[in-house]
């Protein structure tokens, strides 16, 4: 384990704490998940413990696959959905189970990782996602840099007109940005068929 997986799982228990409690950007999740195919397939990255978008996406029909990179974080994404196969790898490394996905979402993963890691990862989604599949992610539309305030990990924005270039590179397009009540950015994309 290295950097931002490292980090949350020395933080895995204030992680929880934190994130099962909250609600922030659920109303977006399940926004998003009403344009998807009954019964797609899809993997969220960055799962972390499951509260609150695997519950969601999981109560609503879809089959899912997860990963994340902390071990403990891993075990109480497990505890809870003993039937959504997880790995525990980087993403960066990552296997996507080897298959294909109708939909990946990945909140509060991008920025966690270097310019280069975050652009080899939209093209990752982009390479196991079926023509049209979806994808939603969460990233600033500045660019800068902050410390996470859970792990204390450095964290990048490439911005928006960085992140158009990354997602039109990969060949996405992308249909809307929207703003949680906790001032979070989502990027709605949909790969060109």
């Amino acid at each position: 384990m290295t950097g931002a997986e490292e980090a949350y799982d020395r933080n895995s228990q204030s992680f929880l704490l934190s994130r099962d409690k909250s609600s922030i950007g659920s109303s977006i999740v399940e926004q998003w998940s009403m344009q998807l195919p009954k019964g797609a397939a899809g993997v969220e990255l960055g799962c972390g413990g499951g509260y609150p978008v695997s519950r969601i996406l999981d109560n609503a029909g879809f089959r899912l696959w997860a990963v994340d990179g902390s071990p403990r974080l891993v075990s109480s994404f497990q505890s809870r959905f003993p039937h959504i196969p997880v790995q525990c790898a980087r993403v960066q490394d990552w296997d996507f189970f080897n298959r294909q996905y109708d939909f990946a979402i990945a909140i509060g993963l991008l920025f966690m990782l270097n310019e280069s890691d975050q652009a080899s990862l939209v093209m990752s989604i982009a390479n196991v996602l079926a023509p049209g599949g979806h994808c939603l992610l969460t990233a600033p539309i500045e660019s800068g840099r902050w410390q996470d305030l859970i792990t204390g990990h450095e964290c990048i924005s490439l911005g928006l007109y960085r992140y158009q270039a990354i997602f039109d590179a990969a060949g996405f397009r992308m249909k809307t940005t929207l703003l949680d009540s906790g001032g979070n950015n989502y990027y709605q994309l949909q790969l060109v068929s």
